[in-house]
């Protein structure tokens, strides 16, 4: 799974002759397609579209 902000465009669609492939909401977009993942992650960085990091893990194990 993947997350990924879009700072310029917070409602953002991104579409091709096939279609919708991702649609942002109040600036995110969560996927876990491989594909999707990859075309988000090779759009140049001045278009205001980023991949979040994911929160780091505790090494704690559970937190109860």
């Amino acid at each position: 799974m993947a997350t990924f902000t879009s700072s310029k465009y917070p409602a953002l669609t991104l579409q091709d002759d096939k279609g919708i492939w991702a649609q942002f909401e109040d600036g995110e977009f969560e996927t876990s397609d491989a594909g999707v993942i990859k075309r988000l992650r090779a759009i140049p960085e001045d278009e205001g579209i980023a991949e979040a990091k994911a929160p780091a893990k505790s090494a704690g194990g559970d937190d109860k």
